[in-house]
């Protein structure tokens, strides 16, 4: 009689610790579903953020294209002349750089967020940053030497030189401008219907037909 009472106490111990096992170990995974799925919104929001950032710098570049694409149409058309005043150059000797902001993604990236992001899109999004950081790289360096060569070109002796290089600046600046929104407009998933044109600093130049 002992040793069947036994052998029943055994199984009900049997049964009650499989029991609590089953309940941790169900609280440990419901626990983990649930840091997932925080993590996973996280990474989301932080996605949302980041394409606000990339649509906003993206209007702004655009801008920032069509107005020095002006700038260097109007001093190749000053240059194309035999005299070169300040009178007619000073409405192009402006620099126009829109934004690059970039907190969203170094947010994401402090956070780890980016880890929770798919790879495909954290690949994407470091080409886009990079080439980002390389334009305003650039454009520090070009607002660095802006106001030498506004100098110079009011000097008669220098004038044509710097404004040739005013203008090799602002077409560098362009370049690596539409650069950057073509990333921006990779990212976005825009077509081609739905992209901007930004080609208009690549008119033909006055300068080409001059001696």
């Amino acid at each position: 009689m002992a040793k069947r009472d036994s052998q029943f106490d055994w199984r009900k111990v049997g049964a009650e610790v499989g029991a609590i096992v089953f309940a941790v170990l169900l609280a440990l995974w419901l626990e983990g579903w649930r840091e997932d799925m925080e993590r996973q919104e996280r990474a989301d929001d932080f996605l949302v953020r980041i394409h606000a950032e990339v649509s906003q710098n993206r209007i702004d570049l655009i801008g920032a294209v069509a107005e020095n694409a002006e700038r260097i149409k109007g001093l190749g058309a000053t240059l194309a002349d035999d005299e070169v005043t300040l009178q007619r150059i000073a409405p192009f000797l402006e620099i126009s750089g829109g934004a690059t902001i970039n907190a969203a993604w170094q947010s994401a990236q402090m956070t780890m967020a980016t880890s929770d992001m798919p790879v495909e899109t954290v690949a994407a999004l470091s080409a886009l940053y990079d080439t980002q950081a390389y334009y305003a790289n650039y454009l520090q360096f070009f607002f660095q030497r802006f106001t030498d060569l506004v100098v110079a070109a009011q000097n008669q002796t220098s004038s044509r030189t710097a404004i040739q290089t005013l203008r090799l600046h602002l077409q560098i600046t362009n370049d690596l401008a539409e650069q950057t929104i073509r990333r921006y407009d990779s990212f976005l998933g825009l077509s081609a219907d739905e992209e901007v044109d930004v080609t208009g600093s690549s008119e033909t130049d006055p300068l080409e037909d001059t001696p």
